[in-house]
């Protein structure tokens, strides 16, 4: 009888804790590793930068990312990318669920803090 009850409490453990695991798009994070973290620090920290309106509004609005790098060339070229540009949605809904206002704080998980081992 024991054993049932150990076993019902480890597996019960387990699946509150897999939801938590990755709650956030990993592709996401990667391409605005790759994209923006040059100038913009780590995708969490960017995102935390402003909020969710604000988020919207830049993505949402025609030419007013390309208005904000205008005398960057490095962002632009970022922007004119296809990788940006095949991922503008779910990179917006990257930066809109993590934003200054939205409640989540992300730690380093030791894969995609934007640290280098």
């Amino acid at each position: 009888m024991k054993f049932l009850i150990i076993i019902f409490f480890l597996l019960s453990t387990f699946m509150t804790f897999s939801p938590a695991a990755e709650n956030y798009d990993t592709r996401a994070f990667r391409i605005l590793t790759k994209l923006c973290k040059s100038c913009h620090g780590t995708p969490f920290y960017m995102a935390k930068q402003v909020d969710d309106d604000d988020w919207e509004f830049y993505f949402e609005t025609e030419g007013k990312l390309e208005k904000i790098h205008k005398n960057k060339p490095k962002g632009l070229s970022s922007l004119k990318s296809s990788l940006f540009k095949q991922h503008k949605k779910r990179l917006e809904k990257f930066l809109v669920n993590n934003s200054k206002f939205s409640g989540k704080v992300h730690g380093c998980d030791a894969n995609f803090c934007g640290a280098h081992h």
